[in-house]
């Protein structure tokens, strides 16, 4: 009985003015799932975040791959265009 009157006086102290419980517990589901949604939001928003973030950077990487490519030098072999690097890696013939 001590700790339930304890209690009571707590809430009084806290609500000085007469409170419903049921209206206390209602707010405080109310308040609950306000924060569930809020995370959830939050939360698909992070990962959107994220995966626009990482699309960036896959850009930036082909851009910068392309870059690589153009610098490459190149030739036309066989009617087609070669890159030096492919060239170097095919057999070649040896003349004496």
């Amino acid at each position: 009985m001590f700790l339930c009157g304890r209690k009571l006086v707590i809430m009084k102290k806290i609500f000085p003015f007469p409170v419903k419980f049921t209206a206390v517990s209602e707010s405080m589901v109310s308040l609950q799932d306000f924060l569930k949604t809020s995370y959830n939001e939050q939360k698909e928003w992070l990962a959107d975040s994220i995966a626009f973030i990482k699309d960036l950077s896959q850009m930036d990487e082909e851009f910068r791959r392309e870059l690589n490519n153009k610098n490459e030098f190149r030739i036309c072999l066989e009617g087609e265009m070669v890159s030096e690097n492919d060239l170097l890696s095919r057999p070649m013939e040896e003349n004496y």
